[in-house]
């Protein structure tokens, strides 16, 4: 027999192989071929739906018209302060005596008066016309429809069983077999 690199690949393999359960042994000198698994097969498979509700915000945008309104009082203080100086002055170089700081507060008085309603004339409210931009967050609202796992129906040894998994398993489900004597 002629030896080759696969032929001592494969005696290796099946050294091991066989070395395997001996390896297994417990230290109590019993061997742990009491715990192994099998395939079942997989009768019926149902997922299994959670509803989910998701919230996108999106922002809708849009342009409204507005009005504003611009007031000009005429340069009221302005005026009234000038009235009033120049009715002073007048009212202080009118006559002659004792009452010519009446005469001047009298004027002055007066002229603050003609002052405001000159500026009442020239006061006015003025109006702007225009589209402003406005924006606005709203939610939009979807339910979705999401799979939480999977009842699973399989069948071993004559009997049918039904477990909940996190993944569809196939036409075969893996088993763990775990063997234990019954001590009454």
């Amino acid at each position: 027999m002629k030896v080759t690199i696969g032929n001592i690949i494969i005696t290796s393999l099946v050294t091991m192989a066989t070395a395997l359960p001996l390896a297994q042994a417990s230290p109590n000198g019993y061997s742990n071929f009491d715990n192994f698994i099998v395939k079942a097969k997989v009768v019926n498979v149902t997922p299994i739906f959670r509803y989910v509700t998701i919230n996108t915000p999106t922002e809708r945008c849009y342009k409204e018209r507005v009005t504003r309104t611009h007031y000009n009082d005429g340069n009221r203080n302005g005026r009234m302060l000038l009235g009033g100086l120049i009715g002073g002055v007048i009212g202080n170089n009118i006559g002659h005596g004792e009452s010519r700081k009446t005469r001047a507060v009298i004027g002055a008085l007066v002229g603050s008066q003609i002052g405001s309603s000159i500026a009442d004339k020239h006061a006015y409210a003025k109006q702007h016309s225009g589209y402003q931009q406005r924006c606005e967050v709203q939610y939009v609202s979807e339910t979705r429809k999401r799979i939480d796992g999977y009842n699973v129906s399989y069948k071993f040894r004559g009997r049918v069983f039904t477990t909940i998994m996190p993944y569809d398993p196939g036409h075969k489900v893996k088993l763990r077999v775990n063997l234990s004597p019954v001590i009454n």
